[in-house]
């Protein structure tokens, strides 16, 4: 038996144990976690059929966008158990966060003030051109070297942005 098809086979003994969680779970986060789980042990069968765009898409749509959402329309919409306010279990928490959050606008103000993401995003003339890169390494690869090259700040502004509009939708939508 070779590597391959014993990676293949725990591979399918999990993702079936994951799919079963999904359907005999009876909290639906968990469910929804289970879920996860799966795609992204499908995302692994894809990167053993070499198929390494299908399994990236498969992590960043499917697990990573779509259930993350998924699981925050369930937690929002799902009955609290204790409608009370707990106490802080981790009263340093909150400092913590808030060191990482001026980390995070520094480190983020540094790339835009200092243009590092400008200059990393090379110019499209000659040899650095779009028709260039597809025709020497293809279309899957220029789109992936336009995105995570050209344009990696912007992207990750963007994450920040759409991740900042959700946390600011759930304290918008909490009950009193």
């Amino acid at each position: 038996m070779t590597g391959v098809q014993l990676s293949f086979y725990v591979l399918a003994v999990a993702s079936v144990a994951s799919a079963l969680g999904v359907i005999t779970f009876k909290n639906a986060v968990h469910s929804a976690l289970s879920l996860i789980l799966t795609l992204l042990f499908l995302a692994l069968f894809y990167l053993q059929l070499g198929a390494m765009f299908i399994a990236i898409v498969q992590i960043l749509i499917y697990a990573g966008a779509i259930m993350v959402l998924f699981l925050f329309v369930v937690t929002m919409l799902a009955s609290e158990a204790s409608d009370s306010e707990l106490a802080d279990r981790i009263p340093w928490q909150r400092w913590v966060a808030g060191i990482l959050g001026l980390v995070l606008v520094g480190a983020l103000s540094y790339l835009l003030f200092t243009g590092t993401a400008i200059d990393s995003s090379a110019k499209a003339t000659g040899a650095n051109s779009l028709a260039h890169v597809v025709a020497t390494q293809g279309n899957t690869e220029a789109f992936g070297l336009a995105l995570f090259h050209g344009f990696a700040f912007p992207f990750e502004v963007t994450s920040l942005l759409i991740i900042v509009a959700i946390l600011g939708a759930m304290v918008l939508g909490r009950k009193a």
